[in-house]
């Protein structure tokens, strides 16, 4: 059985949807193109993180993973077409997911440049698959635990 929530809007203008089962959370958020945004998605990952099984360790590389994500979406998508970015995070049979995608084409990077390590990061914290489109940029985050357990015990124990 699936609860589905509303949209939620929020202050700075961003929207957020829930949509839970027994065994599956699911949460998108849809932020303006602005880095104001990403302090509010952390916050919201952080919540649905939580109430997970996994370690602080475990969180706090996800939840770096998608501010550099984020902030890759906002700073670095070229001649967007959207006005924003979304955010869509599973948490399922023990496997966190995490899609930042933009509207923007891929800018590459130019040298030298004291810049262009959150790809590197991104990876070293979870496994990290970026896909680049003419419709934009699409970043998955896969935390590294595997099978049951990433979900906390409802009952609690």
């Amino acid at each position: 059985m699936s609860i589905q929530s509303p949209p939620n809007v929020t202050r700075d203008g961003s929207s957020a949807f829930l949509k839970a089962t027994t065994d599956v959370r699911h949460r998108e958020w849809r932020l303006p193109s602005v880095l104001a945004s990403v302090p509010g998605m952390r916050r919201g990952l952080r919540g649905l993180l939580d109430d997970s099984a996994l370690s602080n360790d475990e969180i706090e590389d996800l939840l770096l993973a998608a501010s550099e994500a984020a902030n890759n979406a906002v700073e670095h998508a070229l001649q967007p077409t959207k006005p924003f970015f979304d955010v869509c995070t599973e948490v399922d049979d023990g496997q966190v997911t995490i899609v930042v995608h933009d509207y923007g084409g891929w800018r590459q990077q130019t040298f030298p440049s004291d810049r262009g390590r959150g790809l590197a990061m991104m990876r070293a914290l979870a496994d990290t698959t970026v896909i680049t489109s003419s419709h934009g940029t699409t970043v998955t985050i896969r935390s590294r635990r595997a099978g049951p357990g990433a979900m906390a015990d409802p009952g609690g124990a």
